[in-house]
């Protein structure tokens, strides 16, 4: 497993690095302040102890103040720069000092921070540097007794508690960073064995192409935080799959449609150049080519209608207020001729201010697809009559024609490509009609429906999302 920047296994380690170093770090100023404090606080207790011991040992005698220290005490302090020191002292005279503060003229000057430790606040604690230039910490300490104040000094040498500290910091200095790595190679083993399932995931999509798009991801053997991106993966490849199927249909159903007129104008050519013609059987052969590239052309147009549609010429992010009335009226507009050499009358009864949010030219194409059947496959002297009534946040657009009628076998078919039922494929179309008018209502989050009896007519109800408030009628 590469550890690149942008990979999740390297952002994983880096951050784990840098949230386990920052930690470490500050755990160890932590530790090292709280030894440092536990062993000085340790000296002080013990420099307290000994001055209780010593100001309990000061009394008068004859008029005049002595201490005398008892052998245990006395025997860490009578030796010079024994690291023990001592000194009491009222005014300039010295009641009693170790040696090494008797005969040398030395005064223990402090350095860093001092502090009272006991419950006097007289009783102050530092640190500071003894005869022999070793470290030392220093208690001082004003004493009120027998109608004096005495001076009292005690040190002890730091020398070996400094060196408890610094061995104690070299050893975290040492064993912090080599638990950072082992913390680090650890957290790199769990990112390695976490993210196996995602390559294998990988793996898998990397061998999906259009030819296999039924060979889905087993949801149910990848780990749970996988499951859902499975789950959505093999959805997509479900949609993919079901989109190159319609391609593939709609190529080999246009290859299929466009065989017969280019067939017809073939072998109509051919004919009519085997011999000389009469300038009649010319133009019988000219009629009908034109009517078979006029087959092409409709065929060509509807094609191209419903690609656009399917690829998302028809997006919701263009759609605006469409008033039904102005687009209704718009198709009826073009449908004028074919109704009147029809002979079928066509109504339509909308209120003004019913809108959608919509695409102007989708709904006009889904609309004249819709009226254009109505018409086309009616009866002479027919009619066609559009209405829209709102209900629940939605408006229903009825189209009802007083045609033929479509077979109950064939209701549920109707809205494919290509399919036309028996009784009108000997008409003119192109059986994509239909599709299209399916495909621009879903495209708006509507739906179309379709009731119909031979021979008395149908309805068609497309059923769209309300824009304004409208009034039913």
């Amino acid at each position: 497993m590469r550890l690149l920047p942008q990979s999740i296994a390297g952002r994983l380690l880096f951050w784990f690095f840098l949230c386990s170093a920052t930690v470490m770090v500050a755990a160890e100023g932590i530790l090292d302040q709280s030894v440092e404090k536990i062993v000085l606080a340790s000296v002080d207790r013990t420099l307290h102890s000994k001055l209780q011991i010593i100001t309990g040992l000061l009394h008068e005698e004859h008029g005049s103040v002595e201490l005398e220290l008892t052998e245990v005490i006395a025997g860490e302090y009578v030796i010079p720069r024994s690291g023990h020191y001592y000194r009491v002292l009222t005014g300039q005279t010295i009641i009693a000092a170790s040696p090494s503060l008797v005969h040398d003229d030395f005064e223990f000057v402090p350095f860093g921070p001092s502090g009272n430790i006991g419950k006097q606040p007289a009783e102050i604690v530092y640190t500071s540097v003894g005869p022999d230039d070793e470290p030392v910490r220093v208690l001082f300490f004003q004493h009120a007794a027998f109608g004096r104040t005495f001076a009292i000094t005690l040190a002890e040498n730091l020398e070996e508690d400094l060196g408890i500290i610094a061995t104690y910091q070299r050893f975290l200095r040492t064993v912090i960073p080599l638990c950072l790595l082992l913390l680090c190679f650890t957290a790199w083993l769990i990112a390695k064995v976490s993210l196996r399932p995602l390559a294998t995931f990988s793996s898998t999509v990397e061998t999906i192409t259009h030819q296999n798009l039924t060979d889905q991801i087993d949801a149910g053997g990848t780990v749970q935080e996988l499951t859902r991106l499975a789950n959505s993966f093999n959805s997509m490849l479900d949609r993919l799959h079901a989109v190159f199927e319609s391609q593939k249909r709609l190529v080999a159903d246009a290859s299929h449609e466009l065989k017969t007129p280019v067939s017809v104008i073939r072998t109509q050519c051919d004919v009519v150049l085997q011999r000389p013609r009469t300038a009649e059987e010319y133009v019988d052969a000219l009629e009908t080519i034109r009517s078979s590239t006029e087959d092409i052309a409709t065929l060509v147009r509807d094609l191209l209608s419903l690609a656009r549609i399917e690829a998302g010429m028809v997006d919701p992010a263009d759609f605006a207020a469409v008033f039904l009335k102005d687009c209704i009226d718009h198709v009826l507009r073009m449908t004028q001729s074919l109704a009147g050499g029809k002979g079928v009358l066509v109504t339509a009864k909308v209120d003004a201010s019913t809108c959608v949010i919509g695409s102007w030219t989708g709904l006009v194409e889904a609309f004249l697809n819709v009226i254009e059947n109505g018409i086309r496959y009616n009866r002479e002297g027919g009619t066609v009559t559009i209405s829209a009534v709102t209900q629940d946040g939605k408006v229903l657009i009825t189209f009802a024609d007083t045609g033929m009628g479509i077979a109950k076998n064939d209701l549920l078919k109707i809205f494919g490509r290509f399919y036309r039922a028996a009784a009108v494929r000997s008409t003119e179309g192109t059986g994509l009609g239909l599709s299209i008018v399916k495909s621009v209502v879903e495209a708006h989050r509507g739906t179309v429906m379709v009731e119909s009896e031979l021979g008395i007519g149908s309805r068609f109800i497309v059923m769209l999302p309300i824009c304004c408030a409208a009034t039913a009628t």
